[in-house]
């Protein structure tokens, strides 16, 4: 590993973080305007001159945070210090690689940890319920939650570097503002002592830039190794989980996702009403894995435990609850842990399974403290299946009288030796099956069948939904979840299409529909003999769960786009506008539209900030966001870069 020297801010090589002498302090902060690089940084000759009176002092000509981080080290008796901006050659991927599986080490390893807060003043009031402290950036920042977690010691500084407290100090606020508990920041529990759902509901509510990130900022948690591939998009969570289930039995990694209501008795739907309801690619939820750590989110995850682990590691588990009659009666048949191995068929699983009323769940072997946990599951409908191998996926689709719905996971009761599946007493007992781990790439990716028919060009489609607008609204937080065509313009037939963008986490999202109509009202903006409508609805609260209107339901008079002056039309009200419009495609213009989207109004301003400020501190493995300014100005002998913010001055990655 690389290390500054603190006296010089040079760099030095050690082949690990044991053998470096006097140990070294590490700083831990969210990217600015400019940080200086490992090709910045000069490196320590080999032999120095003994005449060095007259030479500068290269840590003079260093940005101020690598000054001031420096000074600060060198203040606490520290000779060393690293700093993941310019300690890491980002251009070797060896070195790169290396970097990012060995990160939680590093960290771990560090007498002290430094926390440099950009944004935090050193006399705010760090317990106040909206102080500059519980707000910060650092808190919202991917990679930063292993940092607050493997030092022993992390001390927090404010923006003109003062000390304004320490992790074991502000243990109680710090579980407050990010979820992990105060026993593990004060190194009372050791982190792998929660569950992995646990862990992961720690994740949960944090932002990385480049989506990979997700999963390699959490593989020193979990304490799994594997290369990164940035590229690969969400898949880097996938093989995370797979990672972590080839050495660890810990079943809370399947429990995300929503519970059944257990006040009323619920029906399950029909098979085929069941696809149905999951007739898009989109739909995570049928699979065995998660597709980002924000589906930990939930209140619940964070108390899951795992109930073998709950007590004596070593003991058959259990095995405490027998205690008066030990061995003549077990759970299930007999006391097993679960088994999980990867095929090309699934995911080979050996669980406690239920079947009743047409109901079959896996028993999760996880609780709540309150509840155990059970996972629903389908028949798959795959093409391709093995008579001999049942294949599911997860989650089923219910009704009552009050609502029709899915259910990824349910409440099975307290009692391992009584468990409860709508409102009666069922049995389970171990059965290997399989069960779908995520999506196969054709529904993987954006880019399905359904989506290429909005961009083809022989036939023209009525409305081109743009690769570059669905990135930007995932940028400010809203990610494409379901694309659905309702009907297709066949044969001169109106079109009806509709797209649900979601923030997960602040359960906010919009709902856009877009559709053709035969009746004409002024001129037709393609020239053809069908009119292009559309609409858009913001969905929170009350309206989370509407999906929309049918084709024929849309309002002629407010929702054809000819009427609309310039094309344009705002949707919702102050706190949560969407505003529509559209232009000539410029492929087939005769006959195409093209979508645009904004977001205005308090509410999705507050969210696209949240969104922004997190791409601009939380990937540690990237370059600048902003590119820097020609405007430097020299202060004290050191550089400092002016800033030039604009949204619209992001650099590419070179990752």
């Amino acid at each position: 590993m690389w290390l500054l020297s603190t006296d010089r801010a040079e760099l030095h090589h050690f082949s690990s973080p044991e053998l470096v002498p006097g140990g070294y302090a590490i700083l831990s902060h969210t990217w600015g305007d400019y940080e200086q690089n490992f090709q910045d940084t000069p490196k320590a000759p080999l032999q120095r001159s003994n005449s060095t009176s007259h030479e500068a002092n290269p840590r003079n000509l260093a940005t101020p945070k690598v000054y001031q981080s420096c000074i600060l080290a060198e203040r606490h008796g520290y000779r060393w210090i690293w700093n993941d901006t310019c300690c890491i050659d980002k251009t070797s991927s060896t070195e790169l690689s290396e970097a990012i599986n060995s990160m939680c080490r590093w960290y771990s390893f560090a007498e002290v940890c430094f926390v440099y807060m950009a944004d935090v003043g050193s006399d705010d009031t760090l317990e106040a319920p909206d102080s500059a402290f519980r707000n910060a950036w650092w808190h919202s920042r991917g990679w930063t939650l292993q940092e607050l977690i493997a030092p022993s010691v992390v001390i927090f500084v404010s923006r003109n570097w003062k000390t304004i407290g320490n992790k074991i100090e502000l243990a109680h606020l710090l579980q407050d503002i990010t979820g992990v508990p105060w026993q593990v920041l004060t190194g009372e529990e050791h982190y792998s002592s929660s569950s992995i759902a646990k862990r992961m509901s720690w994740a949960s509510r944090r932002s990385t830039t480049r989506v990979e990130d997700e999963a390699y900022s959490l593989m020193g948690l979990f304490d799994v190794n594997m290369p990164p591939i940035y590229g690969e998009g969400r898949r880097a969570f996938q093989r995370l989980q797979q990672e972590i289930m080839r050495q660890s039995s810990d079943t809370t990694l399947f429990a995300w996702g929503g519970f059944t209501i257990h006040s009323d008795r619920v029906d399950p739907l029909e098979q085929e009403k069941i696809h149905e309801l999951l007739n898009t690619s989109s739909q995570n939820h049928i699979y065995l894995l998660a597709d980002s750590p924000k589906r930990f989110s939930k209140p619940w995850q964070q108390t899951l435990r795992y109930t073998p682990a709950t007590k004596d590691p070593l003991q058959p588990y259990l095995d405490w609850q027998w205690d008066t009659n030990p061995r003549q009666f077990t759970p299930f048949g007999g006391i097993e842990l679960p088994r999980f191995s990867f095929t090309s068929y699934g995911v080979k699983c050996r669980l406690p399974i239920i079947e009743s009323d047409g109901l079959v769940v896996a028993v999760l072997l996880c609780d709540n403290c309150n509840h155990h946990i059970g996972l629903f599951l389908h028949p798959s409908k795959d093409s391709v299946q093995d008579p001999l191998r049942k294949k599911y996926n997860t989650g089923y689709g219910f009704r009552n009288d009050k609502y029709t719905g899915f259910a990824r996971v349910t409440f099975l009761g307290n009692d391992l030796s009584d468990l409860r599946l709508n409102k009666k007493s069922v049995t389970a007992s171990w059965r290997t099956i399989f069960i779908v781990d995520g999506p196969p790439p054709i529904e993987r990716d954006v880019v399905t069948i359904l989506y290429s028919q909005l961009h083809s060009i022989t036939p023209a489609p009525p409305f081109r939904l743009p690769h570059w607008l669905i990135n930007e609204l995932a940028l400010k937080g809203m990610e494409l979840q379901r694309l659905e065509m309702h009907s297709k313009p066949v044969d001169g037939k109106p079109l009806h299409v509709s797209a649900v963008f979601e923030s997960i986490n602040a359960k906010e999202g919009i709902h856009l529909i877009f559709g053709t109509c035969a009746q004409v009202l002024g001129s037709p903006p393609s020239g053809g003999t069908l009119s292009h409508w559309a609409l858009a609805i913001p969905r929170y609260g009350a309206s989370w769960h509407q999906r929309g209107v049918n084709s024929e339901s849309h309002d002629c008079s407010e929702h054809h786009i000819a009427a609309w002056p310039d094309r344009k039309r705002d949707f919702g009200d102050a706190d949560r506008t969407v505003r529509l419009s559209f232009a000539n495609c410029n492929l087939t213009p005769k006959h195409t539209l093209t979508v645009h989207v904004e977001l205005r109004g308090k509410v999705y301003n507050l969210l696209v900030g949240s969104s922004h400020r997190n791409d601009t501190s939380t990937s540690m493995f990237r370059p600048s966001p902003f590119v820097l300014p020609s405007s430097i100005r020299g202060s004290a002998g050191r550089l400092e870069a002016v800033p030039e913010r604009s949204s619209t001055s992001y650099s590419s990655c070179s990752i």
